[in-house]
């Protein structure tokens, strides 16, 4: 057998053969070698055996068959790919505008629940790009809602806290 040229394996049924894979021939009366099947039992393996840095056949982690690297190393994870949005599923923002309505700010709150309502309407038609849309505007309305309640309740702590230093001083 010869050299493999690149990243090729030889054939793990021909380990008995002498190569630059596997310089001596196999015996199998030697601890940690093959037997004739080619591969060690689990009872034989040794960590100075050579054999320990093998998982297993070809298609097992291990093997340049495009699920490892030759003698174990750790093979090279592919990195992670971002969900595209049109593959993420559409939310409507219901519960939220109807929160940010009764909570929140009640104008900005009602134009939030007339997009999201758009939304769910849009969405149950199939116009999915309506939908996405509409949601978007929904969400922004949301967000819109809780800024004006956060802003007005700043306002109001400082005026209470005005109030307050007023009366304080006049007494």
């Amino acid at each position: 057998m010869t050299s493999p040229p690149g990243d090729e394996r030889p054939d793990p049924s021909d380990v008995g053969s002498p190569s630059p894979w596997n310089p001596r021939p196999a015996d199998p009366t030697t601890t940690g070698l093959p037997d004739s099947s080619g591969w060690p039992d689990s009872s034989t393996r040794s960590a100075g055996s050579g054999w320990s840095d093998f998982s297993g056949p070809p298609g097992v982690p291990g093997w340049p068959d495009g699920s490892g690297q030759p003698g174990g190393y750790p093979q090279q994870l592919p990195a992670a790919v971002p969900t595209p949005a049109a593959d993420r599923p559409i939310r409507t923002y219901l519960w939220q505008s109807l929160v940010a309505t009764l909570l929140c700010c009640l104008p900005t709150g009602i134009v939030a629940i007339v997009y999201a309502t758009q939304a769910q309407t849009r969405l149950q038609v199939g116009n999915l790009a309506g939908a996405r849309e509409a949601s978007g505007r929904a969400r922004r309305w949301c967000i819109v809602s809780l800024i004006a309640f956060v802003a007005v309740l700043l306002v109001y702590i400082v005026a209470i806290v005005i109030i307050v230093a007023i009366a304080s001083r006049n007494d």
